[in-house]
């Protein structure tokens, strides 16, 4: 299992499908939380920053659930704006091709495992739970 830091601080490695939904939710809440819970004036002041935290957190996330797929990291930055566009609810045509876009990434991501070797990215997530913690 990867440390809390690691999952959210870091975009190299791999980790699995429950790492990557775990890391997602608390990501997702958080910015839902912010965007209900906030005074408009502290969203107005500190909005930019909070989105900012919570983009470098879910690039990361994204990530090293992509490297477990076997594709680069640098996907992260479109399935991002595809959040963008569509959060929190699509309004236009471009907004819905977003959320569609979502979908599929959701599937893929979430649901397909990851690869079972040893791949560019480092070794199966599953491998790197037995190792020392540091």
């Amino acid at each position: 299992m990867h440390r809390f830091s690691d999952l959210f601080l870091t975009s190299s490695g791999r980790i699995g499908r429950i790492g990557f939904i775990f890391g997602g939710g608390v990501l997702l809440a958080l910015w839902a939380g912010f965007d209900l819970l906030a005074p408009l004036a502290l969203r107005d002041w500190i909005g930019w920053a909070v989105a900012a935290v919570l983009l470098y957190c879910g690039a990361c996330v994204l990530s090293q659930r992509l490297h477990d797929r076997g594709r680069s990291g640098w996907w992260s930055g479109l399935i991002l704006l595809a959040v963008a566009l569509a959060w929190p609810r699509p309004q236009a045509p471009l907004d819905w091709v977003a959320a569609a876009v979502l979908i599929v990434v959701a599937v893929d991501l979430a649901l397909l495992p990851g690869q079972k070797a040893f791949n560019r990215y480092g070794a199966p997530p599953k491998a790197q739970s037995g190792a020392t913690p540091s």
